[in-house]
């Protein structure tokens, strides 16, 4: 559920005619990324791209996230515009099946918008035990707190990385560790000992945890054992719009989006906010419904 840009993304115009607005080659300010068009009948939503340099960019594409009936106004004025969660939680009071945008009066004059994913989406969840899973514990939290629409589905996955240790007599290393109270050899904290190892390893995690071992070592024979969560959630059968991951690349290189116009994945770093994840269930929602969204 909802996304709240920051105010300074949000702009607001006034259009001449009723009809659709123009907005390709319409010139904004460069922080600019939702529009927010009144006319004489109500108020729609935009998501824009620009292209330029300056201050002053000009609009490339753009889709609309609301119409007139999906937009609704409020008044927040007692709110700090960035203050997110309790923005959302005081929005999802008003929320309305067909709503998909709420525009709102904030403190300092500002106006801002909370974007809202359609109801009955189907969420795959997929994560990492132990330590406890984290994605699940946010779905939990957001549901106890009304942070995402009660007809939004989750189908939670968990993979339980002990379980996946082979017997064998090579030394076992794990990403992290978090993960496990067992004397194994922990990537995090034992790149030395690995530095140094000059036997055959049993290796548990993905393919940033293979690139890493090979980096610290690069002649050490491997036996890889793939627990990436994105992997997992490729060969899921469940028909879920979309699935949300934690992915050790994503920590690197910030969110990732695979296979958008197949299954699309969501893989967020190893330890999300709420917001983070709250956000990536309206990109995905975004994608599933937008197909040929160039966002």
């Amino acid at each position: 559920m909802p996304r709240v840009p920051h105010p300074q993304q949000v702009n607001f115009i006034k259009a001449k005619q009723e009809n659709k607005p123009i907005l390709k080659g319409r010139s904004v300010f460069h922080t600019t990324k939702y529009l927010i068009i009144q006319s004489n009948t109500g108020l729609s939503v935009y998501q824009i791209k620009t292209t330029g340099n300056s201050l002053i960019r000009t609009i490339t594409s753009y889709i609309q996230l609301s119409d007139e009936n999906q937009t609704i106004t409020l008044d927040f004025s007692d709110i700090d515009p960035t203050e997110k969660i309790e923005i959302i939680k005081k929005a999802a009071k008003y929320l309305k099946k067909e709503t998909r945008s709420i525009v709102f009066k904030s403190k300092f004059e500002h106006i801002g918008l909370v974007l809202f994913e359609p109801p009955n989406i189907k969420v795959g969840i997929v994560d990492i035990i132990p330590p406890p899973a984290k994605l699940q514990d946010q779905v939990q939290r957001a549901q106890k707190q009304g942070l995402v629409r009660k007809e939004t589905k989750f189908q939670i996955k968990t993979i339980d990385i002990l379980k996946e240790i082979p017997p064998t007599n090579y030394p076992v290393v794990f990403p992290c560790s978090a993960s496990t109270g067992k004397k194994l050899i922990f990537l995090d904290a034992d790149a030395q000992k690995i530095r140094n190892l000059n036997k055959p390893i049993t290796i548990i995690g993905c393919p940033v945890t293979f690139e890493t071992i090979k980096e610290l070592n690069p002649k050490i024979p491997m036996q890889k054992i793939d627990v990436c969560p994105t992997h997992y959630a490729r060969k899921e059968t469940t028909k879920n719009d979309f699935y949300i991951v934690r992915c050790c690349r994503a920590s690197i290189q910030g969110t990732q989006m695979y296979s958008p116009k197949t299954k699309p994945i969501i893989a967020l770093e190893w330890e999300p906010t709420m917001e983070n994840f709250l956000d990536a269930i309206y990109q995905g929602a975004l994608i599933k419904n937008c197909a040929n969204s160039p966002f």
